[in-house]
């Protein structure tokens, strides 16, 4: 039984919550003008309700605004307030935690602190309900806390490596689809003259990103194997399979820029549309940056290679899901706007302002570009983000170790930290 690493800290993060929700006047919400919660209740005459939709991605407000338009035109009897506010994870936890829950609300499956108030029974069990019908299994199966559903997936998230359409093409590469291939390509676009990977290591947030989603797809059991290291059953040092990884991410960077210590994410993604490089690994949310900064490059991702094409799988993480709180109001209505925003058509409407692949069956993104990474969603070809059960702030410290082995080159060094970070962790 892992023991609750989350108590500590959580009244410092009540009270940053109170501070912000203090500092905050529904700004970008629908109805800014009348920001009470549920002030109208639904009674035996029939009375119009309010209900209100806290939703936690600011670049998504105006699709929700329409798409709450369209949802009013066609049930004149309920009223949906979008409430987007700055901290939303610390306000949604203050709000739930002081019984001041919104009726429905985004939120993320494989956050920690949103895991702990599921287990205390905050949010509704939806497992068996209808609303998950249309979810696609292996995504429902990865939104999953202790075996329960908590949240609806709409939209999901994942990484992978882009690439320049015009430089494979004209050096007649093929998109490599092993381990060995993709450093057979890197050596080939090198003796090109042509830079084969940028990396953005400044930032050790993208580091860390990129040693969850290869520890996930390569490491054997690391779930498993991880938690017994948090718990103090086992060492990082004793597992084998943990230096050849190491050692990998070093030979990357091999086929990297020279200055890839000091290029951080913007950097790199400007370089990557300017065609400065022909690859670059991170997620499907830097696809509508590329596309402004640089309309007319012609690009795609594929999915970093394992060794072997067959094991080839996909992080994924749910980037948006629907919830409602065990002791909201207007329950009813709450599910209502939830089997419209999950509707196939709004879904599709939705994850336009993105393209990030779906979470229901059945829908298009309309985005060639990620194509082969949404091939292997559908097929469920996926795993779980594994720092989802990780204590907050861990996956910080991982990112800035890896980022000091980066520049020592010191692999044994850099499994010793690690071992430090992970020992023991769910006992202190």
């Amino acid at each position: 039984m892992k023991k609750g690493f989350l108590k500590s800290g959580m009244a410092a993060l009540v009270s940053l919550a109170l501070l912000t929700a203090a500092g905050c006047s529904g700004g970008g919400s629908k109805n800014a003008a009348d920001n009470a919660p549920n002030s109208s209740d639904a009674n035996s005459g029939g009375a119009p309700v309010k209900i209100e939709y806290f939703q936690m991605k600011p670049e998504a407000v105006n699709v929700v605004n329409e798409l709450i338009t369209k949802f009013e035109q066609a049930n004149p009897g309920i009223t949906v307030e979008q409430n987007n506010v700055p901290n939303p994870e610390n306000v949604w936890t203050m709000r739930v935690s002081t019984n001041d829950a919104p009726a429905v609300f985004t939120h993320y499956p494989h956050n920690s602190i949103f895991q702990k108030m599921a287990k205390e029974g905050r949010v509704i069990d939806l497992t068996n309900d209808p609303l998950m019908a249309n979810v696609q299994p292996a995504i429902a199966d990865l939104s999953k806390i202790n075996g329960k559903n908590y949240m609806v997936p709409i939209g999901v998230a994942t990484l992978g490596m882009y690439y320049n359409k015009d430089i494979f093409e004209s050096q007649n590469l093929q998109i490599p689809t092993t381990y060995s291939e993709l450093m057979e390509t890197a050596k080939k676009l090198q003796d090109a003259g042509i830079t084969p990977f940028y990396f953005h290591d400044k930032d050790f947030n993208g580091i860390r990103q990129e040693v969850v989603y290869k520890m996930g797809q390569t490491i054997p059991d690391v779930e498993s194997f991880l938690d017994d290291v948090m718990n103090g059953k086992a060492h990082i040092t004793d597992n084998p399979a943990f230096k050849p990884f190491a050692e990998k991410l070093l030979a990357l960077r091999e086929y990297g820029q020279k200055d890839n210590m000091g290029t951080g994410y913007d950097d790199a993604l400007r370089d990557f549309a300017n065609g400065k490089t022909a690859m670059w690994f991170t997620g499907t949310w830097a696809i509508k940056e590329i596309k402004e900064s640089s309309p007319d490059l012609k690009f795609a991702m594929f999915p970093l290679p394992t060794e072997n094409a067959a094991d080839l799988k996909t992080q994924v993480s749910v980037d948006t899901a629907i919830g409602i709180p065990a002791d909201g109001k207007n329950k009813e209505e709450a599910k209502k706007f939830i089997e419209f925003m999950s509707s196939k058509e709004n879904v599709e409407t939705y994850l336009s302002i993105a393209g990030y692949p779906s979470g229901i069956k059945d829908v298009q993104t309309g985005l060639p570009e990620i194509s082969s990474l949404t091939q292997l969603i559908s097929d469920g070809k996926v795993y779980p983000t594994i720092e989802r059960l990780w204590p907050p702030g861990m996956n910080a410290e991982v990112g800035k170790a890896t980022q000091e082995m980066f520049l020592t080159k010191d692999v044994d060094q850099y499994l010793k930290t690690l071992d430090t970070i992970f020992f023991n962790k769910f006992n202190q």
